[in-house]
């Protein structure tokens, strides 16, 4: 009777544990409520209330192995260089052709502006790795993750925050490379046909259809090429832009820009748009094999921005100083015909390249929303999507066909909320156990404050000059 007695008592206990474990693991997925960002049940338990403990914090799996295999996601392809490719093809070439003017109208000032900027940007960069690194586990398989940080932060309210500034950041985006690569052909196109007649919102039109090409039959597996082609290309044309410049000479009547606050300001709005980017880092984060080398990418990538920018910069305003065009390639002579039908070539192709990069996560997002397969290249749903998406690109281009203004406009408003307030905000809310947590908020409070300063003067500026622009 005793070995029944034990036999029974045993059967009994295990069935108690399986009871408590279906209760608990039925509270968990009851808990950890899908949000539109991520719609798959999550299969970790949640960051504690605290949050991560620098790092070391792993968490809980609530499935079973065997279970857990059908949503888990495998490791992404892209190693640390790779993932700086992508963050370097994403803003650059338009950072290159506007900075000169931008530094021009801030003098040796905008220089310290951008170092600044660079300082800044770089910080919540990293703290924006941080933040994907707590919630990463609790969302599996999510094409938007930066929504997700939001989302486990501050519920809807930070989701919609997020979505906002990322979507209208990389249209705009988009929308500033293709008037670039339209610029590039309209004047391709009058110096080969030796006119002046050439409408440039018709070159709006062509350079919008390959745009659409490119973002349909761009494969996945090709992404990487295009982000390593838009940085190479991206290198390439700075230099013959710089050899242009030094070939140009001084202009004859050169005139020191009198720089005002507006001026100033509406540079600053430039250079935060030129290292802006961050509404796409958790997609390139989650993308890598090791994701806790993303710092590293954004480190490498400022840096390799910085040498590009600076040197470029300071030859367009000690040569042209007043006479800066919002395109620096509009200050080249004529007279180097050969090495401007280069320049002009190399800067379309990596402007179609980077508007890819740029518009490929507001085409998945919106393929998610409507059920559309990314998977499927030729689906009909998925080229509806796409065409309709450079549809609206295009419109936006013909409303407002200086680029320089864009990126104005869009690095002091959405900009410079996800890249200096957001992350910032979110890193409060989900870092509350990291190692030195005090002074890291008070980074963190500081990052928010020099956001909405900048965001505000950067604002009302480039509207001021939208104004007179249009």
């Amino acid at each position: 009777s005793s070995g029944i007695n034990a036999e029974y008592g045993a059967f009994l206990t295990c069935f108690v544990h399986f009871l408590l474990m279906t209760a608990e693991l039925k509270g968990a997925k009851q808990a950890a409520r899908p949000s539109a960002a991520c719609p798959l049940p999550r299969i970790y338990s949640p960051v504690p209330e605290g949050g991560d403990t620098e790092g070391e914090y792993e968490s809980i799996p609530l499935i079973s192995a065997e279970d857990r295999g059908k949503y888990e996601v495998g490791t992404g392809s892209f190693g640390m260089f790779g993932t700086a490719l992508f963050i370097v093809g994403e803003m650059t070439g338009s950072g290159i052709l506007g900075v000169p003017q931008a530094l021009a109208h801030s003098g040796y000032t905008g220089i310290l502006l951008m170092l600044i900027c660079v300082a800044v940007a770089s910080y919540t960069g990293l703290t924006l790795s941080r933040n994907w690194m707590h919630v990463r586990d609790q969302y599996p398989e999510c094409s938007k993750p930066y929504q997700s940080i939001g989302y486990t932060a501050y519920g809807k309210a930070g989701e919609v925050a997020v979505q906002i500034c990322a979507t209208v950041t990389l249209c705009g985006g988009c929308c500033a490379y293709i008037l670039i690569a339209a610029q590039c052909l309209a004047k391709f196109l009058c110096t080969e046909l030796e006119t002046d007649s050439i409408n440039y919102r018709e070159c709006v039109l062509i350079m919008g259809a390959v745009f659409s090409i490119v973002l349909i039959f761009g494969a996945r597996s090709e992404s990487l090429l295009v982000a390593f082609f838009a940085t190479t290309l991206s290198a390439f044309f700075s230099f013959l832009i710089i050899y242009g410049i030094i070939r140009t000479g001084k202009a004859k009547d050169y005139h020191p820009f009198q720089i005002t606050a507006k001026s100033w300001f509406l540079s600053f709005g430039k250079f935060l748009f030129a290292f802006g980017g961050h509404s796409a880092f958790p997609n390139f984060q989650k993308e890598m094999k090791k994701p806790r080398n993303f710092p590293g990418s954004v480190l490498l990538a400022f840096l390799v921005k910085l040498v590009l920018y600076i040197p470029l910069g300071v030859l367009g305003m000690l040569y042209f100083g007043d006479k800066t065009q919002p395109n620096i390639l509009s200050d080249i002579s004529q007279d180097l015909q050969v090495l401007n039908v280069c320049i002009l070539l190399l800067v379309a192709i990596q402007a179609i390249m980077s508007a890819t990069i740029l518009g490929s996560p507001v085409a998945v997002m919106i393929e998610g929303v409507v059920g559309a397969k990314s998977s499927k290249v030729m689906s009909s749903k998925r080229i509806a999507v796409r065409v309709l998406f450079v549809a609206g690109v295009v419109v936006i281009c013909e409303a407002i066909p200086r680029f320089d203004l864009i990126m104005a406009l869009i690095g002091g408003t959405t900009i410079n909320t996800a890249v200096f307030i957001l992350p910032s905000l979110f890193h409060i809310k989900l870092a509350k156990r990291d190692q030195w947590h005090t002074f890291k908020i008070v980074l963190d409070m500081l990052t928010m404050a020099f956001g909405g300063i900048a965001g505000c003067v950067c604002t009302y500026a480039a509207l001021a000059n939208l104004s007179k622009g249009l």
